[in-house]
C-alpha cells in the first residue's frame, strides 16, 4: 500500500530535484573551468546533475498532462 504524503512535499519533490541537478551541474561545472581539468568523477557528478535535472521536468510534465485529463473527465457529461 503507498503511504500518505503531504501536499506540500509531493508537489516540491520534483522542484528538489531539478534544483538539486542544477546545483551538481553547475558546481562541477565551475569547478572543472577555475581548476583547468575535468575528471573522471566531476564528468560523472555533471552528468548525474543533468540527469536528475531531466528526471524531475519529467516528472512535472507528467504530472501536468495527468492533471489535465482528469480535468477533462470530470467537466465531460455524463
Amino acid at each position: 500500500m503507498k503511504s500518505w504524503t503531504r501536499d506540500s512535499i509531493y508537489g516540491a519533490r520534483p522542484w528538489v530535484l531539478i534544483g538539486v541537478g542544477v546545483g551538481l551541474a553547475l558546481g562541477m561545472m565551475l569547478w572543472s573551468l577555475s581548476e583547468g581539468l575535468w575528471t573522471l568523477w566531476r564528468s560523472l557528478l555533471c552528468l548525474g546533475g543533468t540527469a536528475l535535472c531531466i528526471v524531475g521536468g519529467a516528472i512535472l510534465q507528467m504530472r501536468l498532462d495527468y492533471r489535465a485529463r482528469s480535468k477533462l473527465r470530470r467537466e465531460a457529461p455524463p
